[in-house]
C-alpha cells in the first residue's frame, strides 16, 4: 500500500477552532498518514495495533526530556515517568505499584468521594451562577488524590497548584521561556515537599498509598527514591487534572440533553455508560506518542522502527468505521450487544492508565451526586460560546458556568 503524506502535525490541534473537525479531515485521507516528522495514526483499529504491539516504545520521550530540561527535579520526574519507561524498567516499576495501588484501596475511597461531592455541592444551592469546573470538578479529584496519597489537608491546595504548573511540561512546545522556568521551579518545590512527606512515611507509616509504595517489594526489589518521587508527582498531576477535564468536557455534551438526564435519574441509563461516552466523545488527551523497536504492519502500512508515531486518540475515538454516528453523543451505544470497542482515552496495552478505575469511580460518583442534588442543572453558555484551552495535547474548558437548579 502506498504511503499517504500530510502536512498535519500536533500543533495544528492547538489552533483549530474545531479540533475534531480537523482530525476528521485527516482521517478521511486514511487511517495511517506520514507527516514530515512523524507517522500519524488516526484509525481506532490501527491505533490499538500499535498500542498492543510488544515493539511499541515510549522511552524515547523520557530521553527527549533529558535533553530538553536542566538537571533537577523536573528532568528527573519527566525522564522517570512510568508511562515513559520501557521494559524491563516499566514492568518492574508497574509490578511494584500494583502491589500498593490495589482495587480494594480504590474502592475504599468511594465514601470519601461521595461525602466530598455532597459537601461541595450543598453551598451552591442558592447561587444563580456557578463555575462548576473550579468549584466542583477540580476540587473532587484533587481532594481524592490528596486523600489517597496521604497529603495533609492544609497542604492540598498548594500541591495542586504546583502540579498544574508542572503539567505544562507535558506540552513543552506550548511553553514560552517564562512558562518553562515556572514549571521547572514548581517541580523543584513539589519534589521538595514530596521528599519530606516520603521521609515522614518511612519513619511513621500510615494507611495511605505512599506508605504502601514504600512497603512494596518484589523479591529484593523496591522503588528507588527517584522512582517514588516521579510516581507521586505523576499520580498527583494526572489524578486530578485528567478526571476534572473528562467530567467537564463530557458535561458540555450531556447537559443540553434533558431527556438523557431524566434517564440517568430514573435508572434507565447507567452512569457507567454516560462516563464511557464522555471518554469516547470528549477525551481531554488528544494523542499519545510511540516509537517501534521493529517494523510493524499497521492497517496495511509498514511503519519502520525508530520513527516517532503520533497516535491521535481523539480521532480514533470518533472513527466512523468503528462507532456508528461517531460525532453524536450517544451513551446508549454502550448498551448494544456486542458493545463497540472501548475508547482509547486511557490508551491500551502495556501503558494502560494506572488510574483508570479510580477515574471511572470518581466520574460516576460526581455525575450521580450532581444530578441527584441538582436534577434541573442548566449550562449557562451555549456550546458555541464555551471557551476552550487547547495545548495540542490537552483540551479543556476555561470554565463551565451552570445554574444549579434543584
Amino acid at each position: 500500500m502506498s504511503v499517504v503524506h500530510t502536512d498535519f502535525g500536533p500543533g495544528d490541534l492547538a489552533t483549530a477552532a474545531d479540533p475534531y473537525g480537523r482530525l476528521r479531515e485527516e482521517r478521511a485521507k486514511g487511517p495511517v498518514l506520514r507527516s514530515q516528522n512523524a507517522w500519524i495514526v488516526l484509525g481506532r483499529i490501527e491505533a490499538e495495533t500499535v498500542l498492543r504491539s510488544p515493539a511499541a516504545r515510549s522511552g524515547f520521550i523520557g530521553e527527549l526530556y533529558r535533553d530538553l530540561l536542566p538537571p533537577g527535579a523536573a528532568r528527573d520526574e519527566m525522564a522517570a515517568r512510568l508511562n515513559f519507561l520501557d521494559p524491563p524498567d516499566h514492568g518492574r516499576v508497574r509490578a511494584l505499584v500494583a502491589k500498593a495501588f490495589t482495587p480494594r484501596r480504590i474502592s475504599e475511597l468511594r465514601p470519601f468521594i461521595e461525602s466530598t461531592c455532597r459537601r461541595l455541592l450543598d453551598p451552591l444551592a442558592e447561587r444563580e451562577s456557578v463555575n462548576l469546573l473550579a468549584e466542583f470538578a477540580h476540587e473532587v479529584p484533587a481532594l481524592t488524590i490528596s486523600e489517597l496519597l496521604g497529603v495533609p489537608p492544609r497542604d492540598r491546595a498548594r500541591l495542586t497548584e504546583l502540579s498544574e504548573e508542572v503539567a505544562g511540561l507535558l506540552s513543552p512546545g506550548g511553553l514560552n521561556p517564562e512558562g518553562l522556568e515556572r514549571a521547572v521551579d514548581a517541580a523543584e518545590q513539589m519534589h521538595a515537599y514530596l521528599r519530606g512527606l516520603i521521609e515522614q512515611r518511612r519513619r511513621q507509616p500510615s494507611d495511605d498509598l505512599i506508605s504502601a509504595l514504600l512497603a512494596a517489594r518484589e523479591g529484593d526489589t523496591t522503588l528507588s527514591e527517584a522512582e517514588m518521587l516521579s510516581l507521586c508527582a505523576t499520580l498527583y498531576s494526572a489524578g486530578h487534572r485528567t478526571t476534572r477535564d473528562l467530567f467537564t468536557n463530557g458535561l458540555t455534551a450531556l447537559l443540553p440533553e434533558p431527556r438523557l438526564i431524566e434517564r440517568i435519574l430514573d435508572g434507565s441509563l447507567p452512569a457507567a455508560h454516560v462516563t464511557e461516552e464522555f471518554l469516547r466523545f470528549e477525551t481531554p488527551t488528544h494523542y499519545a506518542a510511540r516509537m517501534l523497536a521493529e517494523p510493524l504492519d499497521v492497517g496495511g502500512t509498514t511503519i519502520p522502527p525508530g520513527e516517532p508515531i503520533m497516535l491521535a486518540l481523539a480521532a480514533a475515538n470518533r472513527d466512523a468505521d468503528v462507532y456508528s454516528e461517531a460525532d453524536r453523543f450517544d451513551p446508549d451505544r454502550w448498551a448494544t450487544d456486542p458493545a463497540p470497542p472501548p475508547p482509547l482515552s486511557f490508551v491500551f496495552g502495556l501503558h494502560f492508565c494506572l488510574g483508570a478505575s479510580l477515574a471511572r469511580l470518581e466520574l460516576e460518583v460526581m455525575l450521580h451526586t450532581l444530578l441527584d442534588r441538582f436534577p434541573m442543572v442548566q449550562m449557562l453558555d451555549s456550546p458555541q460560546r464555551l471557551r476552550w484551552h487547547h495545548s495540542g495535547l490537552f483540551r479543556r474548558l476555561e470554565e463551565l458556568r451552570v445554574r444549579p437548579r434543584p
